[in-house]
């Protein structure tokens, strides 16, 4: 039987447009990619082929987020630095896609399938705009090819000046000085944190992996749809410095280039960031230039998850990006966990106010054209009291281009590893004082096609709040386990004691809110 082909098939379109709809969203492109991949067989899934994240500090890879990374041969990048992503092992795993088997590392996805109707990201991955058109090619391929990647994802190394509560000694030299010094932290029930037997090439090491890069990279970016740079932290390692100005050298006015960043450099290191991204904005070297910056909480509490940061600095430092660079977009990753709660819609009411002053909005712009005050009447009424005196640009100088008219956003993963970080050990009174208030503030301030169109939260931002809030209500009052809350919560009530004693921290400073206290108190009196 011959294998299907994207001309095959009937493509539902954006309105008002002839490009297809390669979003998540569209239900009728997702089944269709979902029964054309399942014709060349039930674990055929594109991003083996077209997605990588390299780990270049431990010589680790993988193609998906969700497969555990396996290690790259030294072998075969001295004879193919495109082993990078092309690895034996990779191969042989293509190869089962392509004759109908599911390789086991893979059984995220099998699970969904298995247990629902749902689409599992085998279908989401395939169908993005760094799939999607690679279809038929990889189809009707071997599995033994190199091939080159649409959509890649490295770290250098784990160089980075903050041990974040999530975090561990893979991705922060902090951590890894802190385990070396001290040990792994002894908790309850489930065994320790953060020990490891991974060996990290230091920033200032030689490192083969790096020099492979470096071999494959001038061909591979050709290539590119979106590279992302994470950590580490990037704009501590010298190679983030030397890519973005070999893309100036040697531009590639399609790629999308996103840099995961802290927020809290040193100056000198940040005002060369935002120096460079100006140059390859101006310079028409990329297509876009997206910052990823993280913050889960607001102030002390964001401190004391994010060991290391200087919340007004980070403040600082988004909002000079913001004013500094042109066409570029900021995205707040909220690594939400049960330390969060108690200060989040305080975070949100500061994500707002950056949406209110650098979204763009075509009403808008229209009424000040027509000598409308649209920021004193509309826009600075509508802040919250702690942002209401904030500079507000005029919408006539906000870029009306529909890929730049969304500047700021926010994404609200959750965190379930660690376990004890996870929102399940939430009580009752955590969810109705703090994360309840939290969803409410985002769905009363969304965004609206008809009027306010890009100055509110979306749909989806908000959704994701409301998902992490309704499972975890319901968790709370139907667990599985009525024992895993309590040992959660003696996990977490360990962790942060022997958090205070290493770093000198303190929770009743970090989290002062009565609810957050009375919580501690719970997790002291389950230990």
């Amino acid at each position: 039987m011959s294998k299907p082909s994207l001309a095959d098939h009937e493509w539902a379109k954006i309105p008002g447009s002839n490009n297809i709809d390669l979003s998540n969203d569209n239900t009728h492109n997702m089944h269709t990619m979902r029964d054309m991949l399942n014709k060349t067989g039930p674990g055929f899934c594109l991003a083996k082929w077209t997605q990588v994240s390299m780990h270049l500090g431990t010589g680790m890879t993988h193609s998906c987020h969700h497969p555990t990374p396996h290690k790259i041969p030294l072998d075969e990048i001295a004879a193919n630095p495109s082993a990078l992503h092309n690895t034996q092992f990779k191969k042989t795993l293509r190869k089962q896609m392509l004759n109908g088997e599911r390789p086991s590392e893979c059984d995220y996805c099998w699970r969904i399938e298995d247990g629902s109707k749902e689409f599992s990201d085998r279908t989401s991955k395939s169908l993005n705009q760094f799939s999607f058109g690679d279809h038929d090619i990889i189809a009707h391929s071997s599995g033994d090819e190199d091939v080159y990647p649409r959509y890649m994802e490295i770290s250098w190394n784990n160089t980075c000046n903050f041990k974040c509560a999530y975090c561990g000694p893979n991705f922060s030299s902090r951590w890894t000085e802190e385990i070396a010094t001290q040990g792994h932290y002894d908790l309850p029930h489930h065994g320790g944190y953060n020990w490891t037997d991974d060996l990290q090439y230091l920033e200032r090491e030689q490192n083969p992996y790096i020099d492979a890069f470096w071999q494959w990279f001038p061909a591979a970016s050709t290539h590119l749809h979106t590279l992302r740079i994470t950590g580490g932290e990037p704009l501590m390692s010298k190679h983030t410095f030397r890519l973005m100005e070999s893309l100036l050298e040697n531009p590639n006015p399609s790629l999308e280039l996103a840099i995961n960043s802290n927020g809290c450099p040193p100056d000198k290191l940040w005002q060369r960031f935002i120096d460079l991204v100006n140059q390859l904005i101006d310079g028409k070297c990329i297509k876009k230039f997206i910052l990823y910056t993280s913050a889960e909480a607001w102030g002390t509490a964001s401190e004391y998850l994010r060991h290391g940061m200087d919340f007004d600095l980070w403040k600082r430092n988004i909002e000079q990006f913001l004013h500094d660079t042109r066409e570029t977009k900021v995205t707040v990753m909220s690594a939400f966990n049960v330390l969060s709660m108690s200060s989040f819609k305080s975070l949100l009411e500061y994500v707002l106010s950056l949406k209110k002053q650098y979204n763009h909005n075509g009403m808008f712009a229209y009424l000040e054209s027509s000598g409308m005050d649209v920021n004193s009447q509309l826009i600075r009424p509508a802040m919250t009291t702690d942002f209401s005196h904030t500079e507000l640009v005029s919408f006539s100088a906000r870029s009306s281009a529909a890929e730049w008219s969304t500047r700021v956003g926010i994404d609200i993963p959750y965190v379930r590893q660690p376990d004890f970080l996870d929102p399940k050990a939430a009580t009752l009174e955590l969810l109705n004082q703090c994360l309840m208030p939290a969803v409410d503030f985002m769905f009363r301030n969304l965004s609206n096609p008809d009027w306010n169109c890009n100055t509110g939260f979306e749909v989806w931002e908000a959704s994701k709040l409301k998902r992490i809030f309704t499972s975890t209500l319901h968790y709370a009052n139907n667990p599985t386990n009525p024992q895993y809350p309590p040992k959660l919560r003696d996990r977490l009530w360990c962790f942060v004691q022997e958090h205070d004693r290493r770093r000198g921290t303190d929770i009743n400073v970090a989290f002062p809110d009565p609810v957050m206290q009375r919580f501690f108190e719970q997790c002291r009196s389950e230990h």
